[in-house]
């Protein structure tokens, strides 16, 4: 888990080189570069690092500028990533499942592109990045598009080709989409004010069903934990305690 920047798999690439100047000129023209990590500033696009052949290294660069084959006309920005990054705190996984996967990625202006799968860029540290619903966390795939072009999407832009286990596979090109609903739920394990546990030192303790409307007191607390004192140094035998 990193702050502000990551390390991503290296990417061979081209960028746009207008990108190099300030977007002032050089439009039309590439550089090679190679992509090895990425940026993340709350509110802010993607960035990416790069290097040059020059050997100069650039920062922050949108995934707009990268190109793996030269392609006309420049797609927007706002068309290749959909939303602008959720914190600060930013962590770069590829999934070994899904590495090389070809998809079909569906752009902001509903373009269907299909591409490969190269790595997941997601986030944490804030309620944007972390909690459930429309508003909620979001994740980005980095997907070489076949048009030449990269893009960075979150799950609902996505539709996987995994022909081994698909066996009713939606097609986006002709309007189709899963009915999901967008999750809206926090999960909790430790909610149940039913359970809890026994009051010892045993590894492998007991857990212990309270009955309906019965609490713990402090005083009980107390009490139960005086009780075990008491055994762990056998002042109290079980003929004793009954």
């Amino acid at each position: 888990m990193s702050f502000l920047n990551d390390d991503a798999p290296p990417i061979y690439c081209r960028v746009r080189a207008e990108y190099l100047y300030d977007l002032q000129s050089h439009h039309g023209e590439y550089e090679d570069v190679v992509v090895f990590g990425v940026s993340s500033i709350h509110g802010r696009a993607i960035g990416f690092h790069v290097i040059t052949q020059q050997g100069a290294q650039l920062a922050r660069v949108p995934i707009s500028a990268l190109v793996h084959k030269e392609h006309d006309p420049h797609l927007p920005l706002h068309y290749l990533e959909l939303w602008d990054c959720f914190s600060y705190q930013v962590a770069v996984h590829q999934f070994n499942y899904l590495n090389l996967m070809r998809c079909k990625a569906i752009l902001r202006d509903k373009q269907i592109i299909e591409g490969s799968y190269l790595y997941t860029i997601d986030w944490y540290g804030n309620h944007d990045a972390e909690n459930p619903g429309d508003g909620g966390f979001k994740n980005a795939h980095v997907i070489a598009l076949d048009c030449g072009c990269y893009c960075a999407l979150p799950n609902n832009r996505i539709i996987w080709h995994l022909p081994g286990f698909l066996s009713n596979p939606v097609r986006p090109e002709l309007g189709e989409r899963p009915e999901y609903l967008t999750n809206s739920q926090i999960f909790k394990c430790e909610i149940d004010e039913k359970w809890t546990v026994e009051d010892s030192y045993k590894m492998f303790y007991e857990d212990k069903s309270l009955e309906p409307g019965e609490k713990l007191s402090p005083e009980k607390r107390a009490e139960l934990a005086k009780l075990r004192v008491l055994k762990d140094t056998n002042w109290l035998t079980p003929d004793k305690e009954k």
